[in-house]
């Protein structure tokens, strides 16, 4: 049953010329599982291979060579989901400049096909037709982005005067360029999109002259600048409106537990959601991760091994559980 609301959902999009709103629904799925563990707050803290999702400025802080990828199941249980999310990208520094280049990809197999119940004058004929669950065959979906994003890090100091000392800060700032491809049951669409973030972060500590008290970070990611426009085969035109995501955090470090506490919120300002989240890194080996996306509750675990990261997350809410697998390999360290 809840595979055919879905294909329902999805059948409807070509035709909903007027409606917007979903028209970008599968771009809108987070990346990777360590942000889904932290209730995809993640706006100002993204600083991996995932960054162009949740911050196009966030690639500027990655200071080697990422190869991530992950896979998710959305929906329904682990090994027979309704669709199946996936992620590819490469990240590195280029003298002044970071580029990564991704690619996203939403698929949903074997959704019913639903006749088309106008053909028949009788009302018996079609409510025979709906009881006997007669179909008109299956089809798919799939919808794919690739993304290239470029980012640049800006540093420099602020000085408040009086007593206070001068406040270094870090102001990356970015872009992606984004190319939409769409199928769905032999119809295509495609269009183009800009996407650009900025974060201002800067030390706690600086304004006491102390040591170690963590930093605050303030994000924002404008999503669709130009209002992206998806052109369908079918003459149809969606536009996907201009949306912006903001979220301020907090990394301190606690050394009586021997590693860092990170709370984050944001705020999506298309949908009105809030998103909470929180971290407990252990000796920048172990993470364990615990939020909320919209009042759906999230989960999470993070290992690093020095040359890869593995994060694991899970999400529970009424259409299905999300079971999310990701994988980072830092290559310099991989091939040193």
């Amino acid at each position: 049953m809840r595979k055919i609301t879905l294909a329902l959902f999805l059948v409807s999009l070509p035709a909903m010329a007027q409606t917007t709103r979903y028209a970008d629904s599968f771009l809108e799925i987070p990346v990777g599982a360590e942000g889904l563990g932290m209730g995809n707050a993640f706006v100002s803290l993204a600083d991996d291979g995932t960054a162009f999702h949740y911050n196009p400025a966030g690639t500027a802080l990655i200071d080697t060579k990422i190869l991530s990828m992950m896979y998710s199941s959305q929906y329904g249980a682990l090994f027979s989901p309704l669709s199946n999310f996936f992620f590819l990208g490469y990240a590195q520094k280029l003298q002044d400049l970071n580029v990564s280049v991704d690619w996203v990809r939403l698929s949903v197999d074997n959704i019913p096909a639903e006749p088309d119940l106008t053909v028949y004058d009788s009302p018996a004929q079609r409510e025979l037709l709906v009881k006997t669950g007669t179909g008109a065959g299956y089809f798919s979906s799939a919808d794919d982005g690739i993304y290239l994003n470029i980012s640049r890090m800006y540093n420099f100091d602020i000085n408040l005067g009086w007593a206070i000392p001068k406040i270094p800060v870090q102001l990356p700032i970015g872009i992606n360029f984004k190319i939409i491809h769409r199928m769905l049951d032999g119809r295509a669409a495609s269009g183009v999109g800009i996407d650009g973030g900025f974060l201002f972060r800067f030390p706690i500590g600086a304004f006491f002259e102390k040591g170690k008290l963590g930093t605050f970070s303030f994000g924002m990611n404008v999503r669709d600048i130009t209002n992206t426009r998806i052109a369908w085969d079918t003459q149809t035109t969606e536009v996907i409106p201009r949306s912006t995501l903001w979220g301020v955090s907090y990394d301190a470090p606690v050394r009586p537990l021997d590693g860092d506490i990170v709370v984050a919120f944001n705020r999506d300002t298309q949908y009105g959601d809030m998103l909470f989240g929180a971290e407990y890194v252990y000796r920048d080996l172990l993470s364990v991760r615990f939020g909320s996306d919209a009042s759906n509750l999230t989960a999470g675990v993070g290992i690093d091994l020095d040359f890869m990261r593995v994060d694991y997350a899970f999400l529970a809410q009424d259409l299905g559980n999300v079971n999310r697998v990701s994988a980072s390999f830092y290559l310099d360290r991989l091939f040193k």
